[in-house]
């Protein structure tokens, strides 16, 4: 099956754990599902529940092994439950791209919260070069990839509406400092820019590492925002 192919289709056999009956599995999270109605907070949280649930099975199985039905079984709920929120493969890849970058952008904006602007930009630097090249920032490349292949068109690129967020918040806190009288930036979009660019060129520069090190991540972290911050007071 290649990923173009409706999310229904089940596996072939062969590629099925033998000891496991997919369609027995899918059967039973259904009848489990419809024990009671959920409740308020429950009903609430399910997109969520299921993209967390598509994620497990994307990064378990790869975009060709990629269905509706082993998102069931991870969420425990009914299939028909995911139509009903995510008619289709271009609906819930979005969707699910869009809640790994919120989730992702929330997580490093809290990292270095209270701390001086230089200290909170290095400890952020070096999660965001940690973040890029562990297992679920290489997976989040292919997804992001696969979105503008697939279904992007020429006026929507999410690679770009990705960086173009980013840029927003580093903005924001680079006017907050100079609001506050930390640093006289002339131009903010592009001091934004030269910091974000910075970083990415970093992580690709890395190329594929065998392993993330912390302590080379750290002193680099800590040298490029010193640098980059001593040429904005300049």
């Amino acid at each position: 099956m290649t990923i173009n192919e409706p999310f229904n289709q089940t596996l072939p056999k062969e590629a099925a754990s033998p000891s496991i009956d997919d369609g027995a599995l899918t059967r039973a999270a259904e009848i489990s599902g419809r024990r009671g109605r959920p409740s308020l907070e429950e009903a609430q949280r399910l997109p969520e529940r299921i993209l967390e649930a598509g994620w497990e099975v994307l990064a378990a199985h790869g975009f060709e092994h990629f269905t509706y039905d082993r998102v069931a079984r991870h969420a425990r709920i009914g299939k028909v439950t995911i139509y009903n929120r995510f008619p289709g493969k271009a609906e819930f890849l979005a969707a699910l791209l869009k809640f790994k970058v919120d989730q992702r952008r929330m997580s490093i904006m809290a990292i270095g919260d209270g701390l001086p602007l230089v200290d909170s930009f290095c400890k952020r630097a070096a999660a965001v070069v940690e973040i890029l090249i562990s297992p679920d920032g290489v997976m989040m490349e292919r997804l992001v990839d696969w979105c503008d292949q697939e279904f992007g068109k020429d006026e929507v690129n999410y690679r770009h509406a990705m960086y173009e967020e980013s840029l927003v918040h580093i903005e924001m806190e680079l006017r907050q400092a100079v609001v506050d009288k930390v640093l006289v930036i002339h131009d903010v979009s592009l001091a934004a820019r030269f910091w974000l660019e910075g970083l990415i060129g970093h992580v690709r520069f890395l190329g594929n590492v065998k392993a993330f090190n912390r302590e080379e991540t750290e002193s680099w972290a800590r040298s490029y925002s010193e640098f980059y911050f001593a040429a904005l007071r300049s």
